[in-house]
Order: C-alpha cells, then structure tokens, then sequence
C-alpha cells in the first residue's frame, strides 16, 4: 500500500493535514467510529485509511505508525489480527453480504492485540443492497474501540443512509506544483521529463500518473491509438474489436472517454497548445470534418454507461459490447 517516497505508514503529503486532524481527534477522545474518504480513484484514500490505521495499532504511536513495534511487524507482514479489509472478491465484483457478516462476528470481540479494532471497506460503493444493509447495522451499533473506514470513488453509489453514520471527508487532488514535485520523485530520470504532460493526462491525479508512465500502459496506449487510426480510415469495427481487446479494458475504455472530451475540448477552443493527447491531433483534425460535439457527448455517454456497468459488477459480453461501442463510434464520429 506505500509509495517508495513514503515512509512506512504514513499519508501521502497532500493528505498530511487530514492526518493530523484525525490523530488530533483521536488524542482528544473525540475519534468518530466511522469515516467515510471519497475522491477520485488513485488521489490516495487507501494509503490514507491505511495510515490511520497503522497509528491506531501501532503499540508505539506518537505522530504516526513508529514502523518498528509488533503490531507495525504484524500490519506489514499482512497479518494483524485487529485489522479487517473488505474487499470484493474479485475485480469489479460486488462486496456480499456474508463478508459484512463475517465483520459482525468478529468486532463484537475484544482486539486481539488490545486497543483497536479497524475495518476497512474498499470500494463501499460497491456492496450490493443487502451487504450495505447489514453495514449499517454494525454503523448504528459500533461497539467500543472499533473504527470503520470507508473508501468510495462513486459516493453517489453509497446508500444515503449509510454515508449519513460516517464522518465524510472529500480528499481532493493535490495542488499543480505539489503533484508535480511529488511525481518527479516517483519516476526515472527520462520519465520525469514528462512529469507535466503525465499530469494532464491524468487531470492533475499523481497516482494515475505514475501508471500512466508504466511501460505496459504505454504500449497499451500506443496500440490503442493506432486501432482507432485503423477505424477511422475504414476498417471494418467487428474485425477491429478483438484488437481493441487487447490489454486492460477498463484502461482502454477509460482512454476512448479521455480523447471524446479532449477532443471535444479542442473543437471549441482551438488551441493545439491545451490538448492533453498531441499526439491525437492528426485524428481530432480528421473527426472535425465527420462528427459533431452531440454525436462525441453520446458516444462519451454511452462509454462511461459500460464503464459502470463493469465497475458495479455486472459481467457484459465483452466482444459484444466492444463490437457494438466500435460501430456507434464509426457512425457518430466518423459520419
């Protein structure tokens, strides 16, 4: 869960005042027994629930997890026993009732290691129905020492109920010069000569940018580009799907949404010097004379529709949708 300019257990520097606030509470006896962190995806709300966590199990905590003691040995070997972390079982799955069931069982015991018990519950958006129910329940009666932290990328997906027992804290994205800064420490010494064009790819979201820059999703985009040249001089959209396939589709979804409103971008300003993608420029030049900026936001909705289809755990044909998404692209943007 750390970033190699982090020291073990601790916040990332845009988050450090959210940390300190916390521990703040906490010394005061003031620590609610659930918060809820939301933000874009990668701004860093798990290495900060995570932080959180380390300090209250840290058995020698002053202004964060000491890195040294058992419960630090236990929480870095993966092992502690008074930390409980619901995930889905698989990417893009939902969380389920029986793993909120197995939290009941075990909060209502004393911490194995004395002290407090943290749960934490990643992505809460995405329990279904009934596991968000029986959240609450454990919301509404927390027990002592027991502190519920929940991560959301969609709070509009979160049970109102549920986000209403939570202390919420929006965590934004870092400033320019800070994510920037903070960037060029991650990557080598050629990668970070792109540090600010990293950063608009990833509308000014760090972690992002540090995957943005892995070779793998480099290449991925490489290709991708080139596929939609392939489309847009007339290739056929069912013989090019499995090609479009290829490699992370969320990531390749997510790139078709990024060049629409880029590209819908430049078509109102004009202006080659704002585009995030340059290297787009010869295709945005050539949807300019087949497509219209209703045609892009259809399209552009139509892709985000698939996207949260796949991240609430519905299980779509894949060829099917990538085969129908290519000819609605052929038809809305290339006329």
């Amino acid at each position: 869960m750390n970033n190699k300019s982090e020291a073990w257990g601790q916040a990332f520097p845009w988050h450090k005042e959210v940390f300190t606030q916390i521990v703040q509470r906490y010394q005061s006896g003031r620590l609610p027994h659930a918060l809820l962190f939301s933000g874009d995806a990668g701004v860093g709300k798990q290495q900060l629930a995570y932080s959180i966590a380390a300090f209250l199990l840290c058995r020698n905590a002053e202004h964060h997890a000491c890195g040294q003691c058992s419960g630090c040995e236990l929480l870095k070997a993966g092992t502690h026993p008074d930390l409980l972390q619901i995930l889905p079982e698989s990417e893009g799955k939902q969380i389920k009732i029986e793993q909120i069931r197995s939290v009941q069982s075990n909060i209502g015991k004393t911490a194995q290691q004395g002290g407090y018990r943290v749960v934490i519950v990643q992505p809460a958006d995405g329990m279904n129905a009934n596991a968000a129910n029986a959240l609450l329940k454990n919301l509404e009666e927390p027990g002592e020492n027991v502190l519920f932290i929940l991560i959301s990328n969609r709070l509009s997906a979160l049970l109102p109920t549920v986000k209403s027992r939570c202390q919420h804290t929006p965590l934004p994205l870092p400033d320019q010069e800070q994510a920037k800064v903070w960037l060029q420490h991650q990557l080598d010494s050629h990668a970070a000569q792109h540090a600010d064009s990293l950063l608009r790819m990833a509308n000014g979201n760090p972690l992002t940018a540090v995957l943005l820059a892995s070779e793998a999703l480099h290449k991925q985009r490489e290709q991708l580009y080139l596929n939609l040249e392939s489309l847009t001089r007339g290739a056929e959209p069912i013989e090019l799907a499995a090609a479009f396939l290829q490699g992370d589709l969320h990531w390749m979804l997510r790139w078709l949404q990024a060049w629409l409103a880029d590209w819908s971008s430049w078509v109102l300003l004009q202006q080659d010097e704002q585009v995030k993608y340059p290297e787009m420029l010869p295709l945005y030049r050539h949807w300019q004379k087949t497509a219209h900026l209703n045609q892009a936001r259809s399209l552009f909705l139509s892709i985000g529709e698939l996207r949260q289809q796949l991240a609430s755990g519905a299980n779509p044909n894949t060829q099917l949708a990538v085969e129908s998404l290519l000819i609605r692209w052929a038809d809305k943007m290339l006329g």
